[in-house]
C-alpha cells in the first residue's frame, strides 16, 4: 500500500482535491503491481509529495528514494499541465523506478556506505529497465549511444567520491544522464547473459552485475 503525504496539507495551495485524488488513485493502482514483482518491499510505503522546480524537464516531476519505506515526489506547479495531469501521466512510472531502488536498498538513508561510484550507475540502470519493461515507460535516460562502452570506461575510472550531478544528470560537455544511460546498457547486458529480469537481479551486488555484463570493476 502506498500512502501519499501532502506537504501543503493545511491550505491546499498546490495539491487541490483533483490533484490529491489523481495521486491517490495512481498510488492505489500501482502499489500492488510493483509488489507482485518486488515482494520484498515493505508492505506500507509513504509517498511524500511536494511542489518545486527541481524536476525532470521532460516530465515535470521527479522521484527520490529516501528510505526503505518512503519515496519523495516533486512536481512543478507552474507547468502548463496541471499537477493532476502530470500525476496521471508520469507518477506511475516514477513509482516503478523508485520502488526498485527501495527494494535494492539504493536509498538516501542507508547503513552501508558506497564503495564504488558504479553502485549508483548499476542501480539506476536496473531501475530504468524495470520502469520500462514492467512499468511501460521508455525514458530518454534509458537510451544510450553506440559508443556507450566509452561512457562505461569513464564511469569505471571515477572514484567513489566523484560528484553525482555531472555524471548522472548533466555534464558540462552537454551530455545528459551519462550514468543512467550507461547503467541501462549494463543492466541489459546482465539480463541477457543471465536470462533474469531487473526484478530478479534487484539484490545482486554491483560487482556481480558488472561481471554478468562482461565488465570488470576497477579496484
Amino acid at each position: 500500500m502506498i500512502t501519499p503525504l501532502f506537504l501543503d496539507t493545511r491550505d491546499q495551495r498546490h495539491f487541490s482535491d483533483e490533484a490529491r485524488h489523481a495521486i491517490e488513485s495512481v498510488c492505489a493502482a500501482t502499489g500492488s503491481l510493483v509488489h507482485a514483482h518486488l515482494p520484498m518491499l515493505a508492505k506500507d510505503i509513504e509517498l511524500a509529495c511536494e511542489t518545486g522546480r527541481l524536476v525532470i524537464p521532460e516530465t515535470g516531476e521527479m522521484g527520490l528514494a529516501i528510505s526503505a519505506t518512503r519515496v519523495g515526489w516533486t512536481v512543478d506547479p507552474d507547468r502548463e499541465e496541471s499537477i493532476a495531469s502530470i500525476a496521471r501521466e508520469q507518477l506511475r512510472y516514477t513509482l516503478f523506478h523508485e520502488l526498485h531502488h527501495l527494494a535494492r536498498g539504493w536509498v538516501i538513508y542507508r547503513d552501508e556506505p558506497r564503495t564504488t561510484f558504479m553502485e549508483g550507475v548499476v542501480s539506476e540502470g536496473l531501475a530504468t529497465v524495470f520502469e520500462r519493461d514492467v512499468g511501460g515507460r521508455s525514458a530518454p535516460w534509458g537510451e544510450y549511444p553506440n559508443n556507450v562502452r566509452d561512457w562505461v570506461d569513464e564511469l569505471l575510472a571515477l572514484p567513489v567520491t566523484a560528484p553525482y550531478y555531472p555524471w548522472m544528470i548533466q555534464h558540462e560537455d552537454g551530455r545528459r544522464w551519462i550514468g543512467y544511460r550507461a547503467g541501462t546498457f549494463i543492466a541489459e547486458q546482465a539480463i541477457r547473459a543471465s536470462n533474469r529480469s531487473a526484478a530478479d537481479l534487484v539484490h545482486v551486488p554491483t560487482e556481480e552485475i558488472l561481471a554478468m555484463a562482461g565488465i570488470r570493476l576497477n579496484k
